[in-house]
């Protein structure tokens, strides 16, 4: 008997999945005129049209970092008062004068200076203020270089309006900071000018009282050389009340939870701390002594404060250096015409590609 094996049927291969780049690039070769000459086509007409376009100008104006000595006349005539007592923390931990520069130029006040001197609304065709300051937003920026210098970049279609905002920006800068020093300088001399009558009323009257107890008693009091303990007593109670001036004029533009108020107020109460450890004075002669030389420390260092206040309050010295003004740009940045055109090509032509790689998946032949 004889068995006869039937073989079983074969499915057929199964086309290899994937893209066969040599039958895309045959199928590109083929259509080559058409491809090149569209994406060709696509990047003239790209070019064409963006010659309607209106040019955009930058212009750039750079200011050297500001000095430290800068911040502190903002912040307060008196702040150079520290040098006669124990040290302090001068600027925050947490910005440089050249961040609070960067601030100030990216402030609404010194926006709306520029909008209303340029007539914005007008140059932009907005009758809104407020899509105006944003529209002045996206064509201006702010620049705090690793040096330490600050740009001013300004962009517009005119390149010589260009140049004039970004100095114009600077200007607002520096008269902003002369109005703010000359202010808080104004509420200083306001502040120690009461302090300075209130000490020079005090010395009055002690001065009196002393005098009347040497007639008195019919004696000499030697102020001038005075003991050890009553100098240092008067040292440490002239630096306590220099510390309460001081905390005065901080609090009359700086709130309570400021962290130079509150290290003012902790140096004060330690320093209330150590007065209290001092012996008390056994006699009312070294007692009056004591706060004659306490009030005649205090009257010099008011008087000379105020006297630097009522400067610095008719202060109109820049407090902007400039290192480069802006000059009207001669190219424009945008729009960039020639990769506007380059990149409508590159499209066109991966379009091309895309349709005929769906159209023709080139599998390979078994």
């Amino acid at each position: 008997m004889t068995v006869t094996l039937t073989p079983a049927p074969t499915s057929p291969p199964a086309p290899p999945s994937g893209l066969d780049l040599r039958a895309l690039l045959s199928a590109i070769w083929a259509d080559r005129l058409r491809i090149f000459g569209v994406s060709l086509i696509a990047g003239l007409v790209t070019l064409g049209v963006a010659f309607l376009f209106p040019k955009w100008y930058r212009a750039t104006a750079v200011i050297l970092p500001p000095d430290d000595s800068d911040l502190l006349s903002n912040l307060s005539v008196a702040s150079r008062a520290l040098t006669k007592f124990p040290a302090f923390g001068q600027l925050s931990d947490y910005f440089t004068p050249a961040d609070v520069f960067k601030a100030t130029l990216r402030s609404r006040t010194l926006q709306d200076e520029v909008v209303d001197r340029f007539d914005l609304q007008h140059v932009y065709r907005i009758k809104s203020r407020e899509r105006t300051l944003k529209e002045l937003k996206h064509n201006y920026d702010v620049k705090l270089a690793p040096d330490g210098t600050i740009s001013v970049v300004v962009d517009d279609r005119d390149p010589k309006r260009a140049a004039l905002m970004a100095n114009s920006f600077l200007e607002f800068l520096d008269r902003f900071n002369i109005e703010q020093r000359n202010s808080r300088a104004r509420r200083t001399r306001e502040f120690l000018e009461q302090r300075v009558h209130e000490t020079d009323s005090a010395l009055r009257v002690s001065e009196s009282a002393l005098r009347q107890y040497q007639e008195t008693r019919r004696t000499v009091v030697p102020t001038v050389s005075a003991s050890a303990e009553v100098q240092s007593s008067a040292d440490l109670m002239a630096k306590k009340i220099g510390l309460e001036v001081r905390l005065g004029v901080l609090r009359t533009y700086l709130r309570e939870d400021n962290d130079e108020v509150r290290q003012t107020e902790t140096e004060l109460e330690s320093l209330k701390s150590r007065i209290a450890t001092l012996p008390a004075m056994q006699s009312d002669v070294t007692r009056m002594v004591r706060d004659q030389k306490i009030l005649e420390q205090v009257f010099v260092l008011l008087t000379s404060e105020l006297e630097e206040a009522r400067v610095r309050e008719m202060m109109d010295t820049p407090t902007v250096r400039i290192l480069d003004r802006a000059i009207p740009p001669e190219r424009h940045v945008r729009p960039k015409r020639a990769t506007l055109a380059v990149m409508a090509t590159l499209l066109t032509f991966a379009g091309f590609v895309v349709q005929l790689a769906v159209a023709n998946p080139g599998r390979s032949e078994t």
